[in-house]
């Protein structure tokens, strides 16, 4: 199989390794271990066959292929995913991303290997991997979008490794077996008709002044957002929980509820509320490239923002049981160079490649505050607790 011979140029390897020593009631014990992982078999002398099945066995089909790409770098590591993915002639992706057409025509216009898609809800294709996984089918390669972590948190996932894409994704973790494509950044926005920026605070906590009461804007349902502030003010601030528990219910009594992303983007414009404390960067900036001239912003003149400034990665995973592992590295890789270019024009904000005059350039990576995946995965206890602040304002 070309995949093979092709890491196998790269990477030598010396084949199964075989242990021989001696048994523990005399005479000899041999140990074979598989060299994709799996059953570890041990042969004593006394005639006694003894099976292990190691954690190894978890891997999945495609991990060989991958540890081998993962171990290659620049143009080798490039060249041997190309001949390797037209050899496999496709790759399956599913994805809850709007906007990813244009990507997956120009890497098939790149490198004339078709792109299977299948695309829905977050909910919807999370649960279709599972349940393909369950039922022992394997036709995914990759998968894009927030869920990606919680995929990988179940075990169905494999490591990616490429430090010359990976290095500038703020918050990156191998471990997590997902690259960041794209930040939700959670911000806070006003209307320059109705506010004067000397008026905007540095930090969220300046917008529980009474001036601001009955002013704002927020969605009840960022849940998330609440989670990554609690973290800076308790971690980087030095405050207790209560403190922050009272910031969240001083802001919710000043605020109406607004539902979505984008519609407190277009209230603001509208001059629904002179400011949103729970907008998305991107959803301000979109406004923004529609009308250069639009009074809504989330910097201030100077290139300065409203601390803290929390995101939520959404990214792209590899399958561990990937029925084109070539292909689905080459797309990954692709995504997160050629791909990111094209998703930025989609209003996306990019984590891979820093683009001068971007959503956040001149904004540190320190700056950046990831929310935490483990009280992410804890969602039904944070997500009543953010209802249960704003219920009790």
């Amino acid at each position: 199989m070309l995949v093979l011979s092709l890491i196998a140029a790269a990477c030598a390897s010396d084949g199964d390794p075989v242990d021989t020593t001696a048994a523990p009631g005399g005479g000899q014990q041999t140990t074979t271990t598989a060299g994709g992982g799996g059953e570890e078999t041990t042969t004593t002398a006394g005639g006694g066959e003894e099976t292990t099945t190691t954690a190894a066995a978890d891997r999945g089909t495609a991990a060989d292929a991958f540890d081998g790409f993962n171990a290659m770098t620049g143009q080798a590591r490039t060249d041997a995913l190309i001949a390797a993915a037209q050899e496999e002639g496709s790759v399956t992706f599913y994805t809850a991303s709007s906007g990813m057409d244009p990507v997956i025509e120009a890497f098939e216009d790149t490198y004339d290997v078709n792109v299977d898609v299948f695309a829905g809800t977050s909910d919807t294709v999370l649960q279709r991997i599972m349940q393909e996984y369950e039922a022992g089918f394997y036709g995914i390669d990759v998968f894009d979008d927030a869920e990606a972590y919680t995929i990988a948190r179940e075990g169905l996932t494999h490591e990616y490794i490429n430090p010359e894409l990976t290095k500038d994704i703020p918050g990156y973790d191998p471990a997590t077996h997902v690259a960041a494509t794209r930040l939700s950044v959670y911000t806070q926005a006003w209307n320059s008709d109705l506010v004067d920026e000397s008026e905007i605070p540095d930090s969220l906590d300046g917008f529980t002044d009474p001036k601001w009461d009955g002013r704002l804007s927020m969605d009840p349902r960022d849940w998330v957002w609440y989670i990554g502030v609690r973290d800076f003010y308790m971690q980087d601030k030095g405050w207790t929980e209560e403190q922050v528990d009272e910031m969240f219910a001083t802001l919710s009594a000043y605020s109406r509820y607004d539902r979505g992303h984008t519609v407190q983007a277009q209230l603001l414009l509208a001059g629904e509320f002179d400011a949103s404390l729970t907008v998305y960067t991107q959803s301000v900036d979109r406004e923004i490239e529609r009308d250069a001239e639009a009074p809504i912003h989330w910097r201030k003149s100077d290139g300065g923002w409203i601390e803290p400034l929390v995101f939520f990665p959404q990214g792209v995973t590899l399958l561990k049981n990937a029925p084109h592992p070539a292909a689905a590295m080459l797309f990954t890789d692709f995504l997160l160079t050629e791909g990111i270019r094209i998703l930025s024009q989609e209003d996306r904000t990019p984590t891979s490649i820093s683009f001068p005059d971007g959503p956040l350039d001149g904004i540190p990576k320190e700056d950046l505050h990831q929310v935490d995946f483990d009280l992410f995965f804890d969602r039904d206890t944070w997500a009543t607790r953010f209802d249960e602040l704003l219920r009790g304002s």
